[in-house]
């Protein structure tokens, strides 16, 4: 099975050298800006990176993004009591892809309170100018935002004249017609639909992230298992056929993903990887994810021996996918 050339290479300093508090100190260097979620780095996304590092470097100015965490839908929704949007990828790989678009600084806000409730006018003066030292800013067209999302391209364009920066709108990017969107690719990988997800994003789905301890419980049944924790609200849930990059070889494996309605569970998303033909020890390392096939939903068990049953017929089901696309 033939991966893709953009799977995320994760750089340990990739999460260490973000700007989490832009200040003045941060203006003494002149900045082509981007601004946006950016959850699952799609193709939409990155045209405009792509276009944001070429402007950046023919100016001579440094490449920077500005992302939120949370999600600013997932904050109102839960301020309202209603369901968060599930997001694409954690965190790391997010950053990850951004700055595999020749990004040079991600400034990750902590989207709170004070943030949803600062006008639009204060986030222009004292983020993008007094801060970040913007010169040039590339948006979505669809980009809005401040208090009420009373932001737009045109208050930009105004404000832009009034401290020396340019503002530019990006046309959406297109797949058979319909616009590409984070909730098209949320849409696609809750369906199972793996291909269309891999032709929205441009690359394959891949989540990341250290393997850590669990419950061992795998290994006490002969399928042992490395873990990786989630975010809660992701939107692959289920069993899968995946492929794991690990130190630099590939494997092919089984995963589920959710919260394990099964065993005894806390409710925490995890990513459980069954590798196969795999009996090494590998805590702490970085393993890279990607899912190919969607086998089937987590399911609810009675009993030990009807999980095993479950899993035995995934891990055949796994193999015979890969065979059939080898």
């Amino acid at each position: 099975m033939q991966l893709s050339k953009k799977r995320p290479s994760i750089n340990p300093s990739d999460l260490m050298n973000l700007i989490r508090y832009p200040t003045h100190h941060d203006a003494s260097t002149a900045r082509t800006v981007t601004i946006g979620n950016f959850d699952g780095v799609h193709r939409g996304h990155t045209a405009i990176l792509d276009a944001l590092a070429k402007q950046a470097n023919q100016q001579g100015l440094a490449p920077t993004v500005i992302t939120f965490d949370p999600n600013p839908k997932a904050f109102f929704a839960q301020l309202h009591g209603k369901p968060a949007p599930q997001r694409v990828s954690p965190l790391r790989d997010k950053i990850t892809f951004i700055k595999q678009h020749g990004v040079n600084d991600v400034v990750l806000m902590r989207f709170n309170q004070a943030l949803a409730n600062m006008p639009a006018t204060d986030f222009v003066e004292h983020i993008l100018v007094e801060s970040l030292n913007t010169r040039d800013l590339l948006i979505g067209d669809d980009f809005r935002f401040g208090a009420g999302r009373t932001g737009d391209f045109n208050l930009l364009q105004d404000m832009g004249e009034q401290h020396g920066f340019t503002v530019t709108s990006l046309h959406s990017v297109l797949h058979a017609e319909e616009r590409i969107s984070s909730t098209a690719v949320r849409t696609a990988i809750a369906k199972g639909q793996l291909p269309l997800a891999t032709a929205l994003l441009g690359h394959d789905y891949t989540l990341s992230g250290h393997i850590i301890y669990g419950q061992q419980l795998g290994r006490t049944i002969g399928i042992p298992t490395i873990n990786l924790k989630m975010p809660d609200n992701l939107v692959a849930q289920g069993i899968f056929a995946v492929t794991v990059e690990l130190n630099g070889r590939v494997h092919q494996g089984v995963a589920s993903i959710g919260t394990r309605p099964s065993v005894k569970t806390n409710g925490q998303c995890w990513c459980e990887v069954y590798i196969f033909d795999f009996n090494e020890t590998v805590y702490g390392d970085m393993a890279h994810v990607t899912l190919h096939h969607k086998i089937r939903d987590e399911a609810k068990f009675d009993g030990l021996d009807a999980l095993m049953l479950a899993i035995q017929q995934d891990i055949r089901d796994a193999r015979a996918f890969f065979a059939a696309h080898a």
